[in-house]
């Protein structure tokens, strides 16, 4: 396999992957509790403004977690990720 296609590879399952990461969030974060306690419609676009990787939970370093509160705090009605994350599981 050429090096070329061995990226586009890579590429390809990458997206796969974020698919599958994303659906997961958004059957977590509803469309309804969305729209009730963010700017957003859905998670997707709560991610995309915020200029947040769309990836795991676990997998996101101390300093991404911190940017992801600082979006929490700017665009929902919660101040911290584990409130938001709580709050649309039910139970916050």
């Amino acid at each position: 396999m050429e090096l070329k296609g061995l990226f586009e590879l890579e590429s390809a399952l990458k997206k796969i992957n974020d698919n599958g990461t994303i659906n997961k969030y958004k059957e977590i974060f509803s469309e309804n509790f969305m729209i009730d306690n963010t700017q957003f419609d859905d998670i997707e676009d709560f991610f995309y403004f915020g200029k947040i990787e769309i990836k795991p939970i676990e997998e996101y370093s101390t300093v991404e977690i911190w940017m992801i509160d600082e979006a929490v705090d700017k665009y929902t009605d919660f101040s911290t990720w584990d409130e938001f994350f709580k709050a649309a599981k039910g139970k916050g």
